[in-house]
C-alpha cells in the first residue's frame, strides 16, 4: 500500500498529461464516455492543483456537450472557467447555457471572454451566431466585421465566416456587399464547394428577393377597399398574420382569398377573428404549412372548433379552383412567380456541436 502511496505523491503532471492526451484521442474517435470516466478518476487527486483540475473538467464538458447532455455538462465547464478562465472553457460554458435556454447569460460570458482573450477567434464568432439567432443581425454583423481574417484563422472557420457574414448581409437587404464578400471568399478558397455554393443561392435569394418584392407591389395595388364586416375581417387577417409573424406576403394572400371568396359565395362573418384566422391557415397549408389549428387558433384567441368549421368552407372552394390558378393567385411562399425557394446560404453551427480549439 506504500509503494501505492508513493507513486501518487507529488507533483501529478506527468498523470495529467497522459489523461489529457488520451482525453484527444477518445474525443476523436467519439468515445465521450471513456472521457468522462478518466476525468471523473483523475479529479478527485487534484484539489491542490486548479490548474489541471480545470484542464480535465473542459473536457469532461465537451464531452457531455458532444452527448446533448447540456444540464450536465455546465458545471464542469463552468468550474473550470471559475478555476482557470481559458477561452475553451468559456466556450463550453456559453453553449451549455444557450442549449439550457439561457442565451443573454452565454452572451455575458462570451463577451467577458473576449475582452480577456482578444486573440480567441471562436469566441466572437459564437457570440454573432447567438446574436442572430435572436434576429439581431446588425449587432452581429459589427461583431463579425472584428474577427481579423489572418493565419490565426483555420481555413474551415474562414469559409465559414464568408458564408455567415454574406447571409447576415443578405438579410439586411445589402445584397451587393454580400455579393462581394462571397467572391473575396471564393477567391481566397476557390476549391470552397460551401462557398460556391453559397454565391449560386445568394443569386437565386436576390432573384427571389426581387420578384416577392414585386409581387407584393403587385397584389398591394389590386386591393379593393372593403366596408362593413368585410373590412373587419380584413383588418383580423392582418392581425393575425403581425401575431404569428407570418410576413407580408401570407397576409396580403390571405386578403386576397378574402375578396374572390367574397364575391362568389357571400358569407355573413359574424366573428371576424375567426374568419381572419381561417383564411391565414388556408394559404399557409397552400404553401405545405400545416400548423396546429387548435394552437394557430388559440393563440389568436379564437375557438378552435369555429376556425376548423370556417376553414373547412375555404378549403371546399379552394378545391373547386383551377390548381394551378389557385397557387398563383393565393399561395405565398410556394408561390409559382417566385420562382421556388433557394437553400439556406449556411448553415449554422448548433449549439450542442463543439467549435474546435487548437489544443493546449
Amino acid at each position: 500500500m506504500s509503494r501505492i502511496r508513493g507513486r501518487n505523491t507529488g507533483d501529478p503532471s506527468a498523470r495529467v498529461e497522459r489523461a489529457l492526451r488520451k482525453c484527444a484521442e477518445w474525443s476523436r474517435a467519439g468515445r465521450h464516455r471513456e472521457i468522462i470516466a478518466e476525468a471523473d478518476r483523475r479529479l478527485p487527486e487534484l484539489e491542490q492543483y486548479p490548474k489541471y483540475r480545470a484542464a480535465l473538467l473542459v473536457w469532461k464538458a465537451q464531452a457531455l456537450l458532444a452527448m446533448g447532455l447540456a444540464e450536465h455538462a455546465q458545471e464542469p465547464a463552468s468550474q473550470s472557467w471559475e478555476l482557470e478562465p481559458s477561452p475553451h472553457a468559456c466556450h463550453l460554458t456559453a453553449n451549455a447555457l444557450e442549449a439550457l435556454g439561457n442565451p443573454d447569460g452565454a452572451e455575458e460570458l462570451l463577451r467577458v471572454g473576449w475582452r480577456m482573450f482578444p486573440q480567441a477567434v471562436h469566441l466572437p464568432v459564437q457570440l454573432a451566431v447567438i446574436l442572430s439567432d435572436q434576429a439581431r443581425i446588425p449587432e452581429a454583423v459589427d461583431i463579425l466585421e472584428e474577427v481579423p481574417f489572418d493565419d490565426r484563422v483555420p481555413d474551415d472557420l474562414q469559409v465559414f465566416l464568408f458564408g455567415m457574414r454574406s447571409t447576415l448581409l443578405a438579410a439586411m437587404g445589402r445584397w451587393a456587399e454580400a455579393d462581394e464578400l462571397l467572391k473575396e471568399g471564393i477567391s481566397h478558397h476557390p476549391t470552397s464547394a460551401v462557398l460556391n455554393d453559397a454565391h449560386t443561392n445568394l443569386t437565386a435569394a436576390r432573384r427571389r428577393a426581387r420578384a416577392e418584392s414585386a409581387l407584393v407591389d403587385s397584389w398591394s395595388a389590386g386591393l379593393e377597399e372593403l366596408d362593413g364586416g368585410a373590412a373587419e375581417v380584413d383588418d383580423a387577417i392582418v392581425r393575425c398574420g403581425a401575431v404569428h409573424e407570418l410576413g407580408q406576403l401570407v397576409v396580403l394572400a390571405a386578403r386576397r382569398l378574402w375578396r374572390v371568396y367574397l364575391d362568389h359565395q357571400h358569407p355573413r362573418p359574424h366573428v371576424p377573428d375567426v374568419w381572419g384566422a381561417a383564411l391565414v391557415l388556408a394559404v399557409l397549408e397552400l404553401d405545405a404549412s400545416n400548423p396546429p389549428i387548435a394552437a394557430f387558433a388559440r393563440s389568436f384567441a379564437c375557438r378552435p372548433s369555429s376556425v376548423r368549421s370556417v376553414l373547412a368552407r375555404l378549403r371546399a372552394f379552394v378545391s373547386s379552383l383551377d390548381r394551378e390558378f389557385a397557387a398563383r393567385a393565393f399561395a405565398a411562399r410556394t408561390n409559382p412567380r417566385l420562382e421556388g425557394s433557394p437553400a439556406p446560404i449556411y448553415s449554422r453551427v448548433r449549439s450542442a456541436e463543439i467549435v474546435p480549439f487548437p489544443a493546449s
